[in-house]
Formats: C-alpha cells, sequence, structure tokens
C-alpha cells in the first residue's frame, strides 16, 4: 500500500499545476460547506441572544400599522390613539399579563457642554427594565416617584454615556435635552441592536410623564411592551389585548388602529432569514464540490490517456489489474484528500473573519470539518472510479504497441 501512495504522489508531483487546478474546485467546495455551518450556527445563536435580550415572552403593542419584515418591525401607517391609559388597563384587565410598560421615543438633540449629539429618547417607566432584561450597570434607573413628580432624570444608554463623558463617570452630571437640563442617574449596560433593529445603547431613558409632557409635548405613546406569564399564554394575552384596545377605541366596524406583535414571531422570521441565507451558500458549496469532482475526473482520464504504455509495462512485469485500479484510485484519493484539508483550513480562518465582522462568538465548525473531509473523501472515490477502472481494462500487449 505504501508503494502505491508512493507511486501516486510521485505521479501527481510529476504535473503540479494540473494537480492544482483539479483540487481547486474541492478546496472551494469544502471551505464553503464549512462557513455555511459556522455562519449557520452562529447566526442561530445570535438570534437565541437576541431573543433573551428582548425580555421573556414579551409582546409589543405598536401604535398603527406594523408588519414584521426579515426580522424586524416595519412601521407601515402610524396612528395617535395609543395612550399610557390604554396601558394601565392591559396590566389591570388582560389576563396573564405580568407587567407592562408604555413607550414614547424621538430623536433630539442632547447637549453636555460643548458637545452636541443626536441620539433616541426613550420616555417609559420603572418596569422597562424587568421587562427588556436591561439593567443599569453604573448608578440606577429612575423610580415611580421620580416618574410621578415628572422629575428630570435620565439614565443614559452605553455608547451615549461614551460619547457625551468619555471615560468619565456620568452619574450625578447634567445633560440638556432639547435644552432642558437633566441628571443623569445611571448609565445601562451594553445591550447592542435588539430584534426590532433598535440600538439600545444609543438611546437616553427618561420618565415617561417627563416625555410626554415636558420633552415632545404630545398626550399618546408609540407603544406598550407587555410581558406574558408564560409562553403558552401570549397567544391568549394578544386576542386579549386586541379585544381591549378594540373595545377602548371604539373601532366596531373598523380596522385596528394598533398592532400587536408576539417577539416571537420577529425571531422566527430572523431564523428564517438565517436559514435560507445557509441554503443558499450550501448550494454554492455543493456546485463547487460538482465542479471540483468534474476537474478531478477529467485530470485522471488525461492521466490514464497519457499513461498507456506506462500501465502496459506494469501490467506486463506482472502488476494485476486490481493494483492498477488502487493506484489510480489512490491518485483521484491523494487529490481531494489534499483539497480537503485546504478547505477544512481555508473555512476555519474564513469563519473566523466572519464572526469578527458580524461581531458574534465564532462557532468552530468541527461538524463542518468533519463533513468537509468526508465529502472530499467520497468525491476523490467516485471521480477516480470510473478513470482507474478504465486503467485497469488496458491490455498490455495492445499498450505496448503505441
Amino acid at each position: 500500500m505504501r508503494a502505491l501512495v508512493r507511486t501516486a504522489l510521485g505521479a501527481l508531483l510529476a504535473q503540479k499545476r494540473r494537480s492544482l487546478l483539479a483540487t481547486t474546485g474541492v478546496v472551494i467546495g469544502v471551505c464553503a460547506l464549512m462557513v455555511m455551518i459556522s455562519v449557520g450556527e452562529g447566526a442561530k445563536r445570535k438570534v437565541l441572544r437576541e431573543f433573551e435580550s428582548m425580555g421573556r415572552n414579551l409582546l409589543v403593542v405598536s401604535a398603527g400599522k406594523v408588519s414584521i419584515r426579515g426580522g424586524r418591525l416595519i412601521q407601515r401607517e402610524t396612528a395617535t390613539t395609543l395612550t399610557r391609559e390604554d396601558a394601565h388597563a392591559i396590566e389591570e384587565r388582560v389576563s396573564g399579563v405580568v407587567a407592562v410598560a408604555p413607550i414614547y421615543d424621538g430623536f433630539t438633540l442632547v447637549e453636555r457642554g460643548r458637545v452636541v449629539i443626536r441620539t433616541r429618547i426613550t420616555g417609559t417607566t420603572p418596569r422597562y427594565p424587568e421587562i427588556r432584561n436591561f439593567y443599569p450597570s453604573l448608578g440606577r434607573f429612575f423610580t415611580w416617584e421620580e416618574l410621578k413628580g415628572r422629575m428630570r432624570v435620565a439614565v443614559l444608554g452605553h455608547d451615549v454615556a461614551r460619547r457625551l463623558f468619555g471615560a468619565l463617570n456620568p452619574v450625578v452630571q447634567e445633560v440638556r435635552i432639547r435644552r432642558i437640563p437633566f441628571k443623569v442617574v445611571g448609565v445601562m449596560e451594553p445591550k447592542g441592536v435588539d430584534a426590532s433593529g433598535e440600538d439600545q445603547d444609543d438611546q437616553i431613558l427618561i420618565p415617561i410623564t417627563t416625555a410626554t409632557i415636558r420633552v415632545f409635548h404630545v398626550t399618546y405613546v408609540n407603544a406598550i411592551l407587555v410581558e406574558a406569564r408564560t409562553e403558552e399564554a401570549i397567544s391568549m394575552v394578544a386576542r386579549g389585548i386586541t379585544l381591549l384596545l378594540r373595545e377602548r377605541h371604539r373601532l366596531e366596524g373598523r380596522s385596528d388602529d394598533f398592532t400587536v406583535s408576539p417577539m416571537e414571531e420577529v425571531m422566527k422570521q430572523k431564523a428564517q432569514a438565517a436559514s435560507i441565507f445557509a441554503v443558499l451558500v450550501a448550494a454554492v458549496a455543493a456546485v463547487s464540490l460538482v465542479v471540483g469532482a468534474i476537474g478531478v475526473l477529467a485530470v485522471m482520464l488525461l492521466s490514464v490517456r497519457e499513461r498507456v504504455q506506462e500501465i502496459g509495462i506494469r501490467r506486463a512485469v506482472g502488476a494485476t489489474r486490481r493494483s492498477v485500479l488502487f493506484q489510480f484510485l489512490v491518485e483521484s484519493l491523494v487529490l481531494s484528500v489534499v483539497g480537503g484539508g485546504v478547505g477544512v483550513f481555508l473555512g476555519t480562518l474564513f469563519s473566523l473573519v466572519i464572526a469578527l465582522l458580524a461581531k458574534w462568538h465564532l462557532v468552530l465548525p468541527f461538524k463542518g470539518a468533519a463533513v468537509g473531509v468526508a465529502v472530499s473523501v467520497i468525491t476523490g472515490v467516485l471521480s477516480g472510479l470510473y478513470p482507474a477502472y478504465k486503467a485497469s481494462r488496458i491490455h498490455p500487449i495492445q499498450a505496448l504497441r503505441l
């Protein structure tokens, strides 16, 4: 067997350029297969982390018409009929509700000395951290007393604190929102982009009474966050909210002026989009592997044609058809295994680069490596089988006459 491997390696090294071209397709196919598995697993884990970061059993009641597209909530129509009283009614009258937090948000300028930035101001209640599983890393969140008193207190998002204060501790410092002074009482932990596409680190949280009355001068809210008691209760809570709000908004005979969106539906769409991407990459990998197999097949057929006399001499001095068959199978197998090994290395490297660019934890594709090597071996055997059989059927006398 060792002699067969040495002979196969010698034959392949004699035609380096041809061997390199034959393995390119296998390299690309195995590399794409590994990247597909790594990206697919990484995307799934990212979706799960986003789902956990959104809060447990969360529903979002949005003012106006909202659709879920590509795993994001897209506002199609706006409305000014959703109020803080609606949020209170949901908490009091809908069965299965654990906590409720109304929200009004909008972008405006924020100043700290000569530093001026534009960020999102989110008015909400002290229930917000509990519902969103999102807490301050410095200082504290504002209280119910501060909400009732329409106090000018603010909790900064992580990026906002960095942009306004740099390395300084912002707690008990002052910022101006629309030129209104606010005392900073806390800084939220880093959160990143949530499932709805909003950057949670680029916002300032203030009491909703202060936001609606003192800052934005409105009487309505954008949305209401609702936490259901259990995952099984989400659909029941969604129906209860719909019936209650239709009654409160007197919508008999008219369509809803609000949208109830369970966050699990958003996450399902995100997971589906990630799966579609993985399937597309898998298709590319399959095509590349087919191209690689054809390349190996073409090289082996050409090798058989060029080495007819060599095969004839080997047969004349006693080589059996079986040994000739094995020699050419080993050659095709070496081409594919080498291509598979290089593909595994490049696939791991590209997976690392993608993980760094996408800012998620690297999922080392050990499964992809095993599958890639197995596929490359199968490719080598299948693509070398016919040329090896053809070589083994060459008659020694006819070969020596050529």
